[in-house]
């Protein structure tokens, strides 16, 4: 952990410390986050999804001075009326893995940062699905942390590389993010999920606004919430106007 976060600690909760660590996209713990989204005005035909993606996080020690972060999304979606009216898909997405190498030592002793490869595998279980291309790419995370406040953004380049490079797709993705956490352990957070794929000249423009809440079941400790997502620009298969999300984080402990 960065020298500033344990600096910081004294002086927060555990309920504040831990939601923040949950909400920390270099966290060296062992999270696995679930997000359930519900979408309706879906693509062309106005259909429906439910997706739910899985999100382990698992953090590797790799120097004294140097930590690996492996994120990976398994997205599980059911769809219909998508692709086309009385037409329904369920199964498993491309599924997404990012391998970010961070230094323990903050830039300025502020700005904490990591990056390294994305891979997007063309693993989804029906062609409606996925991408139909396996994609590789490369992504950046930095933030900072000031008192209650975690600031950052996460940017990355993703090339579809099986047919040529770049030429199914070349997509472009922007997060930046604002998360506010109390002390009693409530999180509220504010982001944009933007991509721009540029062979299509495609936007896609959600911005969500999240509230969770730190409690334990037992001895595990968790957050769970949810919130609304408003799509200021669509693609041409995504959801149009608001969608809703349910969110839950489980800490698993370290061996």
């Amino acid at each position: 952990m960065p020298a500033m976060a344990l600096a910081e600690t004294d002086a927060k909760t555990k309920e504040q410390q831990v939601a923040q660590e949950a909400v920390n996209p270099l966290t060296t713990s062992y999270w696995i986050p679930i997000q359930y989204e519900f979408s309706e005005d879906v693509g062309p035909n106005d259909g429906t999804r439910h997706t739910t993606n899985i999100q382990p996080i698992i953090p590797f020690e790799i120097s004294e001075d140097w930590n690996l972060i492996t994120r990976t999304i398994i997205p599980v979606i059911s769809q219909s009326d998508v692709t086309a009216d009385g037409e329904s898909e369920s199964g498993i997405g491309d599924i997404n893995a990012t391998f970010f190498f961070s230094p323990d030592e903050a830039v300025g002793g502020q700005w904490t940062h990591g990056f390294g490869p994305t891979v997007n595998f063309d693993s989804a279980s029906d062609e409606a699905l996925g991408s139909g291309e396996t994609g590789v790419g490369l992504s950046y995370v930095g933030f900072t942390v000031q008192g209650p406040w975690t600031v950052g953004f996460l940017a990355s380049h993703t090339y579809s590389v099986e047919k040529g490079v770049g030429d199914t797709y070349s997509t472009t993705f922007v997060q930046p993010f604002i998360d506010y956490t109390t002390t009693w352990g409530t999180t509220f957070e504010l982001t944009s999920e933007t991509s721009y794929e540029w062979q299509g000249d495609e936007w896609s423009v959600p911005v969500s606004l999240t509230a969770s809440q730190y409690f334990q079941l037992g001895d595990v400790p968790m957050l769970a919430g949810g919130g609304i997502k408003y799509w200021a620009e669509s693609g041409e298969y995504d959801p149009e106007g608001v969608t809703l999300n349910l969110n839950l984080y489980i800490l698993l402990p370290r061996s």
